[in-house]
Parts: structure tokens; C-alpha cells; sequence
């Protein structure tokens, strides 16, 4: 059998050779198409879920209080800080809570609004009482100093506590009786309570300091620290 020329045998290798060159530039942009496809669609899929959720915040609503007409404030309306206290006048924190508060409104003054949401989560029977004679007082534009008064012995709060408390800051004795009777204040409380449920509100004192829920450890020093960063 005759032998193959050394040329020939180059040349067949160089033939096979190419080949093997064009089946491997092929086969890897088989595999760059396929690997390069896999990621286009991993990060569209991302891209997809981002842009998705993204829109989702966009429309989702902050849940926060509503101020009513009738809810007890102080304060300028322009002010750059509104405090919503949601509080029980038989809440031990809440009483703690209101020097600390007294002391915020006198060291920022004018920038300082304070509204106040009655919410009745203690299991006492005068709870509810007690926040409709707090409001039939701010008829007379005396909540503030009623409120005061109610904080200061809670276990003795009664109908005959509520005249005389009245009474101690000249109220129209006569009139604040027929509020109480009319228990016309019951539809701002459970509005309150409505609210307190909507926005998941498990305990009091809870405040909303220029709508940013505030809640645990209450004190001046805590507040202060967040209505500064606020006012930056």
C-alpha cells in the first residue's frame, strides 16, 4: 500500500484543523447566544419586578390621621411642626407624657402645633366619660386647662368630678351639663377609635410628628431630637 506524501498528510491536517476552528467558534457562539439570552432574560425579568414595585409605592397611600374640625388644637396653623397625640386620659404614660409635652411647646413656641385625638383603650368605665366632658370643656375653649385637671387623679374621675372641675375653671355650669347629657361628643371618639384601628394603633400614647408615627419611649429629650431633624 502506498504511503501517504508528507504534504498530503499537512494538508489534511490543516483541512481538519479549520474545521475544527469553524465548529468551535460554532459551538461557543451557540453557547455566548445562549448564555447571553439567559441573562437577558434573568435581568429583564428583574428590570420588570423593579419597575413593577416601584410603581406600586408610587401609588401606594401613607396611612395617616385625619384631623377633624372638632379635634382640640393649639398652636398656629403655619407652624412647621403639628404633634397629633393620640392618648386615654386613665393612661399612666399619656400622664407622664404631658410635662414632656408642656415643655416642647414652650421651648419651640410658634413653631409648635398640638392636636389632640381622644382614644379610650383603657377598660375603664369613666374612659369615654371622661374624654366627652374634655370636650363639651372645649366648647368653652377650656380643654387645655380640663384636660390638665382630668390627668391628675384619673381613679377618682366621675360625673360629680366632671362639675366640679368645670366649675374650678368658670364654666358655664349649665350649659356643660347639657353637653355631657347629649353625649353629642360620641361620634368624634368613635371616629377616633375608627382611626386608631385603620392605622394600627395597639397602644397610648402614640404621637404623629408632621405625619411620622412616633411611638415607645416618650420623652422630651426623644421628641426633641426628632422635631430638630425635622426643622433641618
Amino acid at each position: 500500500m502506498p504511503e501517504q506524501s508528507p504534504l498530503k498528510i499537512n494538508k489534511s491536517r490543516k483541512v481538519y484543523f479549520v474545521y475544527f476552528i469553524i465548529l468551535t467558534v460554532i459551538v461557543l457562539l451557540i453557547a455566548s447566544y445562549a448564555i447571553i439570552g439567559y441573562y437577558w432574560d434573568y435581568w429583564s425579568q428583574i428590570w420588570k419586578m423593579e419597575k413593577y414595585y416601584s410603581q406600586r409605592a408610587k401609588e401606594a397611600v401613607v396611612k395617616i390621621p385625619e384631623i377633624n374640625a372638632l379635634d382640640p388644637q393649639k398652636g398656629i396653623a403655619t407652624a412647621p411642626i403639628v404633634i397629633i397625640e393620640y392618648a386615654d386620659f386613665f393612661c399612666p404614660s399619656c400622664q407622664a407624657l404631658q410635662q414632656d409635652m408642656d415643655a416642647l411647646e414652650k421651648f419651640y413656641g410658634p413653631k409648635l402645633r398640638v392636636i389632640f385625638k381622644g382614644l379610650p383603650v383603657s377598660s375603664e368605665l369613666e374612659a369615654k366619660p371622661a374624654l366627652q366632658a374634655a370636650y363639651c370643656a372645649a366648647e368653652q375653649n377650656k380643654f387645655w386647662e380640663y384636660k390638665d385637671l382630668l390627668y391628675q387623679q384619673p381613679s377618682l374621675l366621675s360625673r360629680q368630678k366632671y362639675l366640679e372641675y368645670a366649675n374650678n375653671l368658670n364654666l358655664d355650669l349649665a350649659n356643660f351639663n347639657v353637653c355631657l347629657d347629649s353625649q353629642k361628643y360620641n361620634s368624634v371618639i368613635s371616629s377616633n377609635i375608627g382611626q386608631a384601628l385603620d392605622l394600627q394603633i395597639n397602644a397610648v400614647p402614640t404621637l404623629y410628628i408632621n405625619n411620622q408615627r412616633v411611638e415607645g419611649l416618650l420623652n422630651f429629650s426623644s421628641l426633641k431630637n426628632i422635631i430638630d431633624q425635622l426643622l433641618k
